[in-house]
């Protein structure tokens, strides 16, 4: 397992402490669940009640991108504490927006930075940050690396055959990576119908949407 990234390593002790019943219960009330592989049935059944396409559905391939994320933390030519950018990759939800056109990311979101909202909900939209585009906050230097490429992390990703992903560049401008995981199904359903939503208002005609499973990665890094 990545011990370098603390959110995983965070996760791992309130699972460990799901003995005490106030734990598991605010665990249950956020929408946590233990950690599980996942297959195309159920990857299927959750997005279809999402009214999202076949053809969207992709997950992360584990050995390849723990191949990735082992390559990157060993960078050091290049950036100082790769550390810091790799842990932003290793989250169960996060989105990433791509200028197709410039050939670089201009923004993203995590979990580790989602804001509470009432009662037991996350939300990347508490100040208003997804009225605008690019989305504020979240298009600032800090959580915008380079080092990860759009082609690296496409070429880390299956479709829900396991064979590997070939991108299909359909012309428009961005592209926005939505990964999610369902042992944070609350959250992941939150993630994606904001960021949809964001997409609908400020880009609607511009922006190509992949959805990345990640449970089967989390799973074996959390074994």
């Amino acid at each position: 397992m990545l011990i370098e990234n603390r959110f995983l390593v965070f996760i791992l002790i309130l699972l460990s402490l799901l003995a005490s019943s106030c734990v598991r219960i605010y665990l249950r009330a956020m929408g946590v669940k233990k950690a599980r592989t996942v297959d195309k049935e159920v990857l299927s059944n959750y997005l279809d009640k999402l009214n999202i396409q076949p053809d969207q559905i992709l997950e992360v391939d584990s050995a390849r991108y723990h191949k990735l994320i082992k390559t990157k933390l060993q960078d050091s030519s290049t950036y100082k504490y790769p550390n810091w950018w790799v842990q932003n990759h290793l989250q169960p939800t996060q989105v990433i927006y791509f200028d197709k056109y410039a050939g670089k990311s201009i923004a993203a979101y995590f979990n580790c930075i989602a804001e509470s909202s009432f009662p037991f909900n996350l939300t990347y939209n508490k100040y208003n940050e997804l009225e605008y585009f690019p989305p504020l906050t979240y298009s600032d230097s800090k959580w915008i690396d380079t080092l990860f490429s759009l082609n690296e992390l496409l070429g880390t990703i299956n479709d829900l055959d396991t064979k590997t992903f070939v991108f299909n560049n359909n012309g428009k401008r961005y592209l926005a990576l939505i990964y999610y995981s369902l042992f944070v199904e609350k959250q992941s359903t939150n993630l994606i119908r904001e960021t949809n939503t964001h997409i609908r208002n400020c880009i609607k005609d511009s922006c190509q949407v992949l959805y990345i499973n990640m449970d089967n990665y989390m799973f074996q890094q959390m074994k």
